[in-house]
């Protein structure tokens, strides 16, 4: 019977806090798995074995052995390639990734039709930003008719100390383009144009950014070396707050206007609590099948969102809504 959880990457960071809680939904029945088999038993170890330590490398795995029995993946590290995605959705198991990658999801997006023909979801999307700022931009698209703009701002504090692959993903974003305008054909939201604005709890730091944007500099950003240098000072550094936020505006040419936002403190275990309530909503619904970011998965877009509110009571979320100015 199909009943596990595999977890890959399930005792790092974000892994272990997901790994936790389910072991709390589903002892004996959630697998943590990953390269090294001693970490995945030191976890095992401390939540008195409720989840089951299991070696996989996912670089070189051939054998689907793991997979006969599992219901659910669950994805906690970056991949090279889509060939495990590919196995998953061969096997007939659900998947669920929290990779921010944007050069990966395009790939696993045209992994769709395979998806479907196997009975499959593939979710994506599952995190801060891509997440819950496509949640947010949905919510606020549905409350006003013939939405033309969305605004997404997010401000990140660098008091938080995250794994290399997570800073890799501000530096790489940093000197990307948010500009989604193509006819008013988006791929997810049905809007004209969709921007994107980042910002830091510092405003030094953000003042530099900026001007490095303007400049064209923050190209810098993109290597590797450069990359290595920030991540050090990063880590170093006792400055700025865990404190994040995002926001949504939704607009129309009738100037009425509709925003929400969510607050919080600690940007990696706010993601894990985002995959963990996905988890639960796949499990325990029924939708159709295919490659789906989370605002396309999601119906009832508040409701999910105060549900994160269980696993953190700092988690604050906001609506307001303005109707021709007034």
């Amino acid at each position: 019977m199909k009943d596990n959880i595999l977890i890959v990457g399930g005792y790092g960071k974000v892994g272990s806090i997901i790994s936790r809680h389910l072991a709390e939904l589903y002892p004996k029945k959630t697998i943590v798995a990953g390269r090294s088999f001693e970490k995945a038993k030191i976890l095992s170890e401390t939540l008195d074995h409720n989840v089951i330590p299991y070696h996989l490398d996912i670089d070189t795995q051939t054998d689907n052995a793991v997979l006969e029995n599992t219901k659910l993946v669950v994805m906690c590290i970056d991949q090279k390639d889509t060939k495990f995605v590919e196995l998953c959705i061969e096997t007939g198991v659900h998947y669920i990734d929290i990779t921010a990658n944007q050069h990966f999801i395009d790939k696993v997006e045209l992994l769709d039709e395979k998806a479907k023909s196997n009975n499959v979801i593939v979710a994506l999307s599952i995190g801060l930003a891509p997440g819950i700022t496509n949640l947010l931009a949905q919510h606020c698209a549905n409350q006003i008719s013939e939405t033309t703009v969305i605004d997404i701002f997010i401000l990140l504090g660098i008091g938080e100390k995250h794994g290399d692959a997570a800073y890799r993903w501000t530096f790489d974003n940093i000197h990307s383009s948010y500009n989604i305008n193509d006819s008013g054909k988006t791929k997810t939201i049905n809007t004209k144009q969709v921007l994107t604005r980042m910002a830091f709890d510092s405003t030094i730091l953000t003042s530099l950014v900026a001007l490095l944007r303007k400049s064209g500099l923050t190209k810098i950003f993109n290597y590797k070396i450069f990359q290595n240098i920030c991540i050090y000072l990063f880590k170093k550094m006792k400055i700025g707050s865990d404190e994040f936020a995002v926001k949504a505006v939704a607009g129309n040419t009738a100037n009425e206007i509709y925003e929400c936002s969510l607050e919080g403190k600690g940007e990696g275990k706010t993601t894990a609590y985002i995959a963990i309530e996905t988890v639960l909503y796949v499990i325990q619904n029924n939708f159709s099948n295919g490659v789906r970011h989370i605002h396309q998965i999601i119906e009832n877009i508040p409701e999910f969102l105060e549900n994160l509110k269980r696993y953190d009571s700092t988690i604050e979320v906001k609506y307001k809504n303005i109707r021709n100015n007034e």
